[in-house]
């Protein structure tokens, strides 16, 4: 039998959903494959464990970010242009959804998930972070942001406020979540 890639991404869709609303260990294959309207051995036959799904949906969403960052589109943007662009993936895709940020999501069960999730986990905020890392630099290079210390500290604390407004959002509201995110931006316009 041929896996359908089409049954696949619908259970990483899922999948993702989950992680975001519940994290990882607030569901089970049986919440996925009662929303298929399959049996769980429908979705360990495309995802043996529960940990393989957790590294595809991380996976792919590495994957994404990447080509994002690598788009003509968004590699030619002005350095502020392509922070808005960054808060923007947060603001349409999760707080409006009452979801937190994927890497959030792991970041709070980290101590809990298997070890290849938790290297998946740092790869992928590794890598939000070295790209928000080199915006805000380019960006205090020519003026147009500006900051006290060092690119690598300033992206860490932009990204854990935005997390961090995720969480605020779910109990106060999306408007919460915005005021962190022009808050962000107050602070780092020149």
């Amino acid at each position: 039998m041929v896996k359908n890639s089409n049954t696949q991404r619908t259970i990483l869709d899922l999948a993702e959903a989950l992680l975001q609303d519940k994290g990882f260990n607030g569901f089970s294959y049986a919440h996925i494959a009662e929303k298929l309207g399959v049996k769980n051995a429908a979705i360990h036959y495309h995802f043996p464990s529960k940990e393989e799904l957790g590294c595809a949906v991380v996976q792919r969403y590495r994957d994404r970010f990447q080509l994002w960052i690598n788009n003509a589109r968004v590699k030619d943007l002005s350095p502020q242009k392509k922070l808005d662009w960054f808060f923007g993936i947060y603001t349409t895709l999760r707080a409006d959804k009452g979801r937190v940020c994927l890497a959030g999501s792991l970041e709070t069960d980290f101590n809990a998930i298997p070890d290849s999730l938790r290297e998946q986990t740092q790869s992928m905020t590794r890598e939000m972070l070295s790209w928000l890392q080199a915006t805000l630099k380019e960006g205090k290079q020519l003026g147009v942001f500006q900051f006290n210390g060092e690119a690598g500290a300033k992206a860490a604390l932009v990204l854990s406020s935005l997390q961090g407004g995720l969480q605020i959002a779910r109990a106060l509201g999306t408007k919460k979540f915005h005021e962190v995110v022009e808050q962000n931006k107050q602070d780092l316009l020149a």
